[in-house]
């Protein structure tokens, strides 16, 4: 696949740019220098344990021919001749717009559902591909089991894949007639924004307990976290959501999704969005 530089960019909020040259080919996109070969956008991510900034020289020296960097982080650059630089203020949201652009927008012509919770994940995303399936939809899953595609499976090493993975992915499912996409989203995947720029037609909340605290401050920034998600859903889209789960008021309590609810109990009026 080949995109042109000023095509990648679009709608991408650019602080700076060194070494403009808009009509350069792309040829694909990494935030690994490891992986870089020749023509690739290098995206320099600040990590929770390192600085992708630092291995801006090794992507360049691997056949990157545009770095995409935040300008907090100028020290860390030395400028080459014939590589653009592009400087944003946050590398990962600008990661997500740029991916979704490489890969001819993918969740703009499939409906992508996501499913978050502590628990549940997984069986939920497996039953929804499973029964859509069977009716005869195409669709792909992803999951921590792996991205499937109609029968073909592909391996993944996050519950929620990096956010080139997933644009890559959904636009092979949709050249193969996939009109339908289920995914589990972690919270870790939403805190460290890998489903930046991805629009979803939908989401699902099973539950949400007291685990995963080791990566979360508190409870109280899990359960934001999870929120988060809901938030960001359209007005055109639908949460559903476990309202057996005490929490399940907080998690909507921000959304402008179309609410709608399942559960063993009765579902309480007060909980009920008009």
């Amino acid at each position: 696949m080949k995109k042109l530089l000023k095509d990648v960019l679009k709608k991408v909020y650019v602080l700076k740019m060194i070494g403009k040259n808009p009509f350069k080919f792309i040829e694909g996109i990494s935030m690994n220098s490891k992986i870089v070969k020749k023509n690739m956008i290098f995206v320099a991510i600040k990590g929770t344990k390192t600085d992708g900034h630092k291995f801006i020289i090794d992507a360049i020296q691997k056949g990157a021919n545009t770095i995409i960097c935040e300008k907090s982080s100028f020290s860390f650059i030395s400028i080459h001749k014939h590589i653009t630089y592009v400087f944003v203020s946050d590398s990962m949201e600008a990661l997500g717009i740029i991916s979704s652009n490489f890969y001819d927008h993918p969740t703009k012509k499939i409906k992508l559902i996501g499913i978050t919770g502590t628990n549940g994940k997984t069986s939920v995303a497996t039953i929804l591909h499973q029964l859509f399936s069977k009716m005869g939809e195409k669709n792909i899953l992803i999951s921590t089991m792996g991205i499937k595609i109609l029968s073909i499976k592909y391996p993944t090493k996050h519950t929620t894949p990096n956010i080139i993975e997933i644009n890559k992915y959904l636009n092979i499912s949709i050249q193969k007639g996939c009109k339908y996409a289920f995914m589990e989203v972690s919270s870790h995947g939403i805190y460290q924004k890998r489903i930046a720029g991805l629009l979803f037609q939908g989401g699902v909340f099973t539950n949400i307990t007291h685990d995963h605290l080791d990566y979360h401050r508190s409870f109280d920034h899990y359960l934001s976290t999870k929120s988060l998600f809901f938030e960001n859903l359209s007005k055109k889209a639908f949460a559903l959501i476990n309202s057996d789960d005490e929490n399940s008021h907080q998690i909507i309590k921000k959304t402008l999704a179309k609410t709608y609810f399942y559960g063993k109990k009765k579902i309480p009026i007060s909980k009920l969005k008009f």
